[in-house]
């Protein structure tokens, strides 16, 4: 009981003190507080480096662009998957739980496709009302 007791109480300091922290390096970056020289931007109390070599582009884009590439790969593996499960179809040569198994991995397959579709779509979406960026067609 002494134990949970004495780490409650540390653990209330420690909070305490790293919230008193956190009010003087507000205070010092917010009031006072000038950009070392070679940066220009000073955005709410933060100083912001110019010519860093990091790229200038939008990271909504980036992410944006990301998700568009991700779901284009998952659609691209479910089209093969189709194209798999059709070859698999045409060469059950009669035998129906082959037969059965191609339709289920096909019925799958496109459920993947229209997955991906939607979620490309959706992506698409919400970037062109969120953010502007153009929608792909």
């Amino acid at each position: 009981m002494l134990l949970k007791n004495s780490m409650k109480m540390l653990w209330k300091k420690s909070l305490f003190a790293s919230m008193v922290l956190m009010g003087i390096i507000r205070v010092l970056t917010a009031y006072g507080y000038t950009c070392p020289a070679g940066s220009s931007k000073k955005i709410g109390g933060i100083c912001f480096a110019d010519n860093t070599g990091l790229a200038e582009t939008d990271p909504t884009l980036i992410l944006t662009n990301l998700l568009g590439w991700i779901t284009f790969m998952f659609g691209s593996v479910a089209m093969v998957i189709l194209i798999f499960c059709g070859f698999q179809y045409l060469f059950s040569a009669g035998d129906d739980t082959q037969a059965e198994n191609a339709k289920r991995c096909m019925k799958w397959a496109i459920i993947g496709i229209v997955v991906a579709g939607l979620a490309f779509a959706i992506t698409r979406t919400i970037a062109f009302l969120s953010y502007g960026l153009p929608p792909v067609i």
